[in-house]
């Protein structure tokens, strides 16, 4: 059996979506944690399942790596933990989940869990208290939550019904 997940279509869709999954978070970064970063990531998952989702990922990740400079390997290692997190999630513990109301909760969960695990590299690195970090924190995670709650919850069905056409 060949191996059909590095096949032309998949090549070209897991380049695209990495594109749109770096270039809409490059768009939004004048604004503070507002993203759809979480919201695509729960998507692909959902459409492509977790090995190309996995790869876009990480392409992604290595993408904004570079351009932001954040390449210390504490904060890396935490950041792509953080980031993988999703389609692993997405495809065992949250696989028959395919509810928008249901997937914008859970895109709250991801968000949280994501900056929670930042907390840590964050405070050895920038030798900041915890509890300060934390605190100080509250408000942009309010901000990613909220963004990725309701880009979940309005786009989540318009785009799935868009791409499943697009990719058959």
């Amino acid at each position: 059996m060949e191996n059909k997940l590095f096949d032309v279509k998949n090549i070209c869709l897991i380049a695209l979506f990495a594109v749109i999954l770096f270039v809409q978070e490059q768009v939004l970064s004048f604004l503070p944690n507002i993203q759809l970063t979480f919201f695509l990531i729960i998507l692909f998952s959902k459409l492509l399942g977790f090995q190309r989702t996995a790869i876009i990922v990480v392409i992604y990740f290595l993408l904004d790596c570079i351009v932001t400079g954040s390449l210390n390997p504490l904060y890396i290692s935490f950041q792509l933990a953080g980031w993988l997190f999703i389609p692993i999630l997405m495809c065992t513990a949250f696989k028959k989940v395919d509810n928008n109301i249901a997937l914008a909760f859970i895109a709250i969960l991801f968000s949280l869990l994501y900056s929670w695990i930042m907390i840590f590299p964050s405070c050895i690195i920038y030798e900041t208290p915890f509890l300060a970090y934390l605190i100080a924190d509250l408000p942009y995670e309010a901000l990613l939550v909220g963004s990725s709650f309701l880009s979940t919850l309005l786009l989540y069905n318009p785009l799935r019904n868009v791409l499943i056409r697009l990719i058959k």
